[in-house]
Formats: C-alpha cells, structure tokens, sequence
C-alpha cells in the first residue's frame, strides 16, 4: 500500500480525495497509515500541485468549527487535508465509520520527526514558521543534529499580531525568498490554519500545521512520554504541566467536542429513521 503514494500525483483542488475520510462534528478527517502519509507529503513536496495546507487537527480544532462558521469554511476548504491529531476525533471516526480500514491517530509531533528523517531518502528543503526566536535557533540545532539530511533553508519567528493581510503577506515573502518544498507551520490554533490556507494558495506550496511540535523537537517544553502518547491520554498531560495556557482548550474544548459529537449522532439516527 504504501507504494502507491509513490505515484500520486496530489489534486490541489481535491487532496483529501486520496483518501477515505469521516466527518466528526462537521469537520472531515482523512483516514490514513501513518507510513503512507510521510510518503504521500514528500510526493507532495515535489510534486506541481502543491498548494495545499496540511493540518493535525483535534477535538479543539472541531470545538472551534462549531462556534465559528468562517472558522469551519476554513477546515473544509477543499484545497486542504486534516488528519486526526487527537485519540478523542480517532475515536469517533471508528465508531461512525462502517470500514475494516480503521483511523489513526496521526500526531503532529510525530509526522514532523517523521517526514524530516525521511529526508535522507527524498532530500526536501525546509522552513519553520511560528514559535519564538530561542525556540527557532534550538530547534535548528536539534534538528542538524537529529536528521543530518533535512535541509533547513530558513526559519521566521513572526511578532505576537493578528493574522491580518500585512502579517500575512510580511510572512509569505520570508517564505519565498528561502525557497523551500515545504513550510513548517506551528503558531497555534485557530491562527497558524488561517495563515497556513493563505500562504499555501499564495505560494502554491505546502504548508504544514504541526502546533506544539517546534518546542518538543526543540527540548523547549516537554514532551509526554511515549506510553501517555499511545494512551489517549496526552492532553491530560499537558493540562496538568500548562493549566493556565491550555486550561479552555482541553476542559471547554473536549466538554464542547462531546456536546457537537453527541448531537451529530443522534441528528444522524432521526434522519436514518426519517
């Protein structure tokens, strides 16, 4: 299976028709080998259409979704693809989805580390977008340390400002003067979706949402421990390490998640019954 990524040619104008996808909570999640993904993005890098904003998205994401109608028209944009990055969206896509292929938990974190070691394999030009300076330099040392292969071409800690059209624009052009195959984005929910969309159409390059992955790689904040990641559990981990950053985001969010799931589901069961 993991073969055929390596002929796709990726559709900009429909990329999640490579593959099945699940609706939770209005937002379309695409069903996928974590090995086949890696593939699937470095086809992408080098491919000519390329502009495609790929995003690691959670129960937080779809939470937002459902308060924000300019939010939702944003992750259903079909020049874009959303992977589950979140046990709680994994769960309910198997529990909705009538298939023997089932979902997996594709971690933001983890498709970064993977998609930079397979940089010995299909060398790719990289650039990071987001976070803080230090975080930038500590990053870009881990990463010539750890991955030898990845070639990191530039990186740009953009000022603390909303997401206007100068941000936007003050952003892209650092991007296109490095001349990267693919963008690293981690400015954080819900703004690094809105910038990762604009710049990926403007560019027509892929942009890459991947949070809180800048700091783990970069040994900034730490990072759960593998059997936490595995566990469904993770968000309880770092609740409890940021309670006052991350506080809304797990106790409102995964609460209004439920709430939109729940709702989902039995809007679907009168209908059917209908």
């Amino acid at each position: 299976m993991t073969q055929m990524f390596e002929q796709v040619i990726p559709d900009r104008d429909h990329p999640q028709s490579v593959f099945p996808t699940v609706e939770v909570g209005h937002v379309r999640f695409a069903v996928a080998e974590p090995e086949n993904v890696v593939r699937w993005i470095s086809t992408l890098a080098r491919s000519d259409h390329r502009g495609i904003n790929v995003r690691f998205a959670n129960a937080w994401n779809v939470a937002l979704a459902n308060d924000d109608p300019e939010y939702l028209k944003i992750m259903s944009d079909e020049g874009s693809v959303n992977f589950p990055d979140g046990s709680p969206v994994v769960w309910v896509m198997n529990f909705t989805r009538k298939s023997a292929d089932r979902a997996h938990r594709l971690r933001g974190p983890s498709m970064f580390r993977a998609v930079l070691d397979d940089s010995a394999r299909a060398p790719l030009r990289h650039f990071f977008l987001g976070s803080s300076p230090d975080t930038l330099r500590s990053l870009r040392s881990s990463v010539q340390v750890q991955y030898p292969s990845a070639r990191v071409v530039g990186h740009y800690s953009p000022p603390f400002a909303t997401a206007d059209e100068s941000f936007i624009k003050e952003c892209a052009e650092r991007v296109a003067a490095a001349g990267p195959d693919l963008v690293w984005l981690g400015l954080g929910t819900p703004k690094q979706d809105y910038v990762g969309t604009a710049i990926a159409q403007r560019l027509q390059i892929p942009v890459l949402n991947v949070g809180a992955a800048f700091d783990f790689v970069a040994n900034t904040v730490r990072e759960a421990p593998p059997f936490i990641q595995h566990s469904g559990f993770e968000w309880l981990y770092r609740l409890l390490c940021e309670p006052r950053r991350l506080g809304k985001r797990y106790l409102y969010g995964n609460l209004r998640f439920v709430v939109v799931v729940v709702a989902a589901l039995i809007r679907d069961r009168y209908r059917h019954r209908g």
